[in-house]
C-alpha cells in the first residue's frame, strides 16, 4: 500500500513577490491567503498504479497565514488521467494514503468534492498552472543577469513539505472556481523539486 513520486510543483498564491509563509508566521499582503499548486509527477506509482506522467492541482483558500490553518481545499484531477490513476492521487493529497501528505492534509478544515478537468502543469522556462475555466496562471522564472537561477534553500516551513529548495518565478494570473474565493496573483511564483515515499 505504499506510494511514491518524483517531480515538481508549480505554485502561486495571493501574495507579492515571494510567499512569506516559508519562513514561519506571516501577515498576508491582502490579509488572507489563497495558493494553487500544480503538480507534475514524472514517475510514481501507489498501490501498484502508476503515477508516471500524472498531473494535479491543489487550491487552498486559507483565513490568514498557512501557519493558522487552512478553511478549504479542492483538487483538480485531470481529465486525460485514468480513473486508478486519478484515484489514488486523490488518496494521497487527502492524506489517506500517509506519508508527507498525512501532516499537510491535517491542515486542512475541508476538502470540498474533486473536480475533474482537462488541465495542464508545464515546466520550463515559462511555467503554466492551468485547470480550464477555474485557473489560469502563467510564469516566468526569475534569473540574476548572467542567467542563474534565483533560488530560496532551506526555508523553515519547507521541512513540512519534505523539500529543501524552491526556484523562483515572477507569476500573473489567477483562480475563478465560484466554490472558493477568486483572487488573481501578486506576483508570487515557485518551482519545488520533490522526491517522496512512504
Amino acid at each position: 500500500m505504499g506510494w511514491a513520486m518524483k517531480g515538481t510543483w508549480y505554485e502561486s498564491c495571493s501574495c507579492k513577490t515571494y510567499c512569506p509563509c516559508n519562513f514561519g508566521p506571516a501577515e498576508p499582503s491582502q490579509g488572507w491567503c489563497s495558493g494553487v499548486l500544480g503538480f507534475a509527477i514524472d514517475s510514481g506509482e501507489s498501490s501498484g498504479v502508476s503515477l508516471g506522467g500524472a498531473r494535479v492541482v491543489l487550491h487552498a483558500e486559507l483565513p490568514g497565514d498557512f501557519m493558522g490553518g487552512i478553511d478549504k481545499g479542492i483538487l483538480y484531477l485531470d481529465a486525460s488521467g485514468s480513473a486508478e490513476q486519478n484515484a489514488e492521487l486523490e488518496a494521497i493529497f487527502h492524506g489517506k494514503r500517509g506519508g508527507v501528505w498525512e501532516g499537510v492534509a491535517g491542515m486542512i478544515g475541508e476538502f470540498l468534492p474533486s473536480k475533474t478537468a482537462p488541465l495542464e502543469v508545464m515546466g520550463g522556462e515559462n511555467p503554466v498552472v492551468k485547470v480550464e475555466g477555474l485557473v489560469d496562471i502563467s510564469m516566468a522564472r526569475m534569473r540574476t543577469e548572467d542567467g542563474k537561477q534565483t533560488t530560496v534553500v532551506n526555508a523553515p516551513l519547507f521541512a513540512g513539505f519534505a523539500v529543501e529548495m524552491q526556484e523562483l518565478a515572477v507569476a500573473a494570473g489567477g483562480v475563478s472556481d465560484p466554490d472558493l474565493r477568486q483572487w488573481q496573483t501578486l506576483g508570487n511564483g515557485a518551482a519545488t523539486p520533490f522526491d517522496w515515499s512512504f
